[in-house]
């Protein structure tokens, strides 16, 4: 179970300082300078004691009431002329008080201080439901006054073309997904793996050899270093002449999100970026954001913030435009500038639709001021998808954030109205693809009780927090583009974290020979999700799937998964929205 506790805890780091407001993670110790002294009441105190009880099941209303009070606190403090210093100390001080970031990890309060005096300053009618009803939707607090947008929907069009798509001899498409790299400039091998901080694998002296950094890899809270990122794509470039396209779906930037910057976050990109091209030189990557690539962490501003502004995205959109430039057409310049999303016609009747799905993520500070179709993009996929289907396109959809997760990392109603499309456009969309969760699984959209479309995620290349890393090669039906199978590449942390010798990358899995499946159909992919629910989902394709979730990593496999957690699991691979994650 340490493990997991481990994850999770990390995980939950990496939310806003107040994600764990009412995770019932509290410290009380803390020093609070004289100037802050006042601000910090008893009263803040009492509240924070308070989530030690309480949990989405016991009593989910004091959860919001608490959550309210407090940002309520935080919006009447700067509405009553306080400084940006009373603010940053102010915000610092409730971290400590109501989560376990310690100092280094609330130092992200540097980070997120312009964001939130924005947003407090120029948003007249921002209420404390609103940052609560968005970031703790597992207690489902409500906003009475939240925008329930909506996307239109064609109707089906009474024709359709069929062009005449080349199966080029019968033979498949060889398809690499790399994601969720996360890469640590810090990385010291030998360092303490087993730190106090949100991460680690950077510095210290290791209280024992099993918490020593690995030279590869570690199973810790850590990231991944530069030259195991260099000796995986030199091991696919070597092992993998076939290769036809990439997909990188995003998260090129480490954990160490109290110490991002322009600066430090654009030199990452770009030399991951060429690193992919050096190794690569001959064939087209096409790359996606993650929720890291930004600084701050998360943070995706809505297009009515000035783009000349210390609080806009709109240098990271203008670098990927440049970087990106080297594999995509100009045409894609204008929605990448746009908002990091952009589509290409890769041959006659094969469409990749690349979104930047992390402006749905919780995590995003910009929803509180504005929570819509933000850079108009799932109406631009509306169009796309649209003339895609009237062409008789087949597409590929690949996203960072996917539509639900064991996080409800995307918003209620952006994973809804993204779900209702891709259930429209199931006859279009041959396949999706995503990162962001670390987990090797894969998503069933229905539609009356039939499997409809799938999501694929590539899991990580970045072992946090218990995983081995991996890259996917999926094989592709070159006529109609669906998946018709895929293997899953590892290399396993135990084996290489005490040696110096280059890792042993290695075949983990097919996907149709693990699950003895005929074909990756739609039908078939169903027949196997049957399967799963059999015997109350406590079988042995059950255990198989949560063994590759992790990729056959130690921890993951000495904790094991009981029959809650076997539900769990395979609940998610249905679940089409973020309230239908958080009733799993």
């Amino acid at each position: 179970m340490i493990w997991k506790l481990i994850f999770l805890s990390s995980f939950v780091y990496y939310c806003s300082i107040f994600c764990q407001l009412v995770n019932g993670q509290v410290t009380l110790e803390i020093d609070v300078p004289d100037k802050s002294s006042l601000l910090i009441t008893p009263r803040l105190i009492e509240l924070a004691k308070k989530t030690s009880t309480i949990s989405p099941t016991n009593d989910p209303a004091t959860g919001c009431k608490i959550c309210e009070e407090v940002i309520g606190n935080i919006i009447s403090l700067r509405r009553s002329n306080a400084t940006r210093e009373v603010m940053r100390d102010y915000l610092y001080y409730l971290c400590l008080l109501y989560t376990r970031d310690g100092p280094v990890g609330c130092k992200k309060v540097d980070t997120l201080i312009d964001i939130v005096l924005y947003i407090i300053d120029h948003k007249e009618d921002l209420r404390p439901e609103r940052f609560c009803a968005i970031y703790f939707i597992q207690y489902q607090c409500k906003d009475p006054n939240a925008d329930d947008w909506t996307i239109p929907l064609p109707s089906y069009p009474a024709e359709v073309v069929k062009p005449d798509i080349k199966n080029d001899d019968g033979k498949f498409l060889q398809i690499l997904q790399i994601t969720d790299v996360h890469v640590d400039p810090q990385y010291t091998p030998g360092s303490n793996a087993k730190c106090s901080e949100p991460l680690c694998c950077e510095s210290g002296i290791p209280d024992n050899d099993d918490n020593a950094a690995g030279y590869w890899a570690d199973y810790h809270v850590c990231d991944m270093p530069w030259h195991t990122m260099e000796n995986v794509l030199e091991t696919i470039n070597k092992t993998n002449e076939n290769l036809d396209y990439i997909y990188f779906t995003g998260d090129i930037v480490s954990h160490r999100i109290w110490d991002t910057s322009e600066k430090n976050n654009s030199e990452t990109i770009k030399k991951f970026l060429g690193v992919l091209e050096t190794n690569f030189p001959n064939i087209t990557v096409f790359p996606i954001l993650g929720n890291h690539e930004p600084h701050p962490a998360d943070a995706y501003s809505p297009e009515s913030v000035d783009k000349n502004s210390n609080v806009s995205s709109q240098w990271l959109f203008d670098l990927v435009a440049e970087e990106w430039s080297k594999w995509l057409p100009s045409d894609t310049q204008t929605t990448i500038r746009k908002g990091g999303y952009y589509t290409v016609l890769v041959k006659p009747g094969f469409r990749i639709i690349a979104l930047n799905s992390n402006v749905c993520f919780r995590q995003n500070f910009w929803l509180v001021f504005e929570n819509n179709d933000t850079y108009d993009q799932l109406k631009w996929l509306v169009d796309v998808l649209s003339q895609a289907e009237k062409n008789g396109e087949k597409v590929h959809l690949l996203a960072h954030v996917p539509v639900t997760d064991e996080y409800y990392s995307c918003t209620q109603v952006w994973s809804r109205e993204l779900t209702k499309i891709i259930l429209r456009f199931s006859g279009t969309i041959s396949a999706q693809f995503n990162g962001h969760t670390h987990s090797d699984e894969f998503k069933l959209f229905f539609n009356s009780s039939k499997v409809t479309s799938v999501g694929y995620n590539g899991a990580s290349f970045s072992t946090f927090v218990g995983n081995n890393p991996n890259y996917r090669i999926y094989q592709v039906d070159s006529k109609n583009l669906t998946v018709t199978d895929y293997s899953e590449y590892i290399f396993n942390v135990s084996a290489a974290i005490s040696s110096l010798s280059p890792p042993k990358w290695y075949k983990l899995y097919s996907f149709k020979d693990a699950y003895d499946l005929p074909d990756l159909t739609l039908e078939s992919l169903e027949t196997l999700y049957t399967q799963m629910k059999s015997n109350n989902t406590d079988n042995q394709i059950v255990d198989l799937y949560y063994r590759f979730r992790s990729r056959d990593s130690e921890p993951s496999n000495e904790e094991g998964c009981n029959l809650k957690c076997k539900q769990y699991i395979v609940c998610l691979a249905s679940a089409s929205d973020a309230i239908e994650s958080v009733s799993c």
